[in-house]
């Protein structure tokens, strides 16, 4: 085999071989390994710690390694600056509740076939989340929007407006962050009470209680009230199909006032679909775990915007995962 064909296989192969690294951090996040990990400590320590094999340990440890996420001197480990930063919890920038929904998520991917023959999602044990696995979700949702919220917030004046709606908010992240921005704002945010009462813990640590107001409700069944000038519906329109989306974002018209402003946040993908990567992946979870979901182009939700009343809208790309799309209702 030749230096060209050689090269291509070992790209589809480290592509093939990418659920390992996924399943020792998932593994290691779930131990709470990273927690240990900010001394220096051997892996017979952490091995007495988990209560696992000594050999178990080991071999986490030096595959950590090899991943970067862990430095190793002689027989002792230590986080990297990557999992000081990310994976040990109460740190700013804690992303261990997303990479517990990812674990959950990961097991439905295993059936990705069975979802493309089908076109359905895949089957459950039980059809709904477990309190457990709901809270994962919300409190990764939580981590991954703290990091993106200030830079929203930041891109969209909103400083006139004084009623925020934040449709499907949520652990309530981009509610706060535009709260804190703007004092003058109070804001309602709508989801499943389920969800709600993680949103009223959050909501509560900030101390913003005084200015947020909850309105438990179905999405696509439920009205979302009136009189807001602002409207935020982030991450929300890939979990359904574009007929739901349209009757969303008709909703979202009728709630606001004469020129109150919509913005749509999404995994948006380019017009003829060649990207970004994240957006185009981001479709088969879709697939998997819900099955009408999808990731939708900027054209499709123009159309919806205007079908529904708005005035000309216009994209905003903060980054390929942070895509924006902001219409005014006349």
């Amino acid at each position: 085999m030749d230096g060209e064909f050689r090269q291509k296989a070992e790209c589809v192969s480290a592509l093939g071989r990418g659920f390992m690294h996924s399943e020792i951090l998932f593994a290691a996040n779930d131990a709470g390994v990273f927690a240990l990990l900010e001394e220096d400590r051997t892996a017979s320590q952490i091995a007495q710690a988990l209560g696992w094999p000594a050999r178990s340990a080991r071999m986490l440890l030096d595959a950590l390694a090899a991943l970067e996420l862990v430095t190793r001197s002689g027989d002792h480990y230590r986080n990297a600056p990557a999992a000081s930063a990310c994976l040990v919890p109460g740190r700013p920038a804690y992303q261990g509740n997303l990479l517990r929904h990812h674990a959950n998520i990961a097991r439905l991917w295993a059936h990705l076939g069975e979802a493309l023959e089908t076109g359905e999602a895949v089957p459950r044990d039980v059809p709904e989340r477990t309190p457990e696995q709901l809270r994962a979700f919300i409190l990764g949702m939580h981590d991954v929007a703290k990091l993106s919220a200030p830079e929203i917030v930041g891109a969209v004046d909103v400083s006139a407006c004084r009623h925020m709606l934040d449709l499907g908010g949520g652990p309530a992240t981009h509610t706060m962050a535009f709260l804190e921005a703007n004092p003058a704002m109070k804001a309602t945010v709508f989801d499943r009470p389920a969800v709600l009462d993680i949103a009223r813990e959050e909501v509560a640590r900030a101390g913003l209680q005084d200015r947020v107001s909850f309105l438990a409700g179905d999405i696509v069944a439920d009205d979302y009230g009136t009189g807001y000038d602002f409207v935020l519906v982030s991450n929300v329109i890939h979990s359904f199909g574009a007929d739901k989306n349209r009757r969303m974002v008709q909703k979202c018209y009728d709630a606001l006032v004469p020129g109150g402003l919509l913005v749509l946040r999404d995994f948006l993908t380019d017009n003829d679909r060649s990207g970004p990567r994240s957006s185009l992946i981001f479709a088969l979870n879709m697939l998997v775990a819900v099955g009408e979901g999808d990731t939708y182009s900027f054209a499709q939700v123009d159309e919806w915007t205007r079908e529904a009343g708005f005035i000309e809208g216009r994209s905003l790309e903060l980054a390929p995962q942070t895509r924006l799309w902001m219409a005014n209702k006349p």
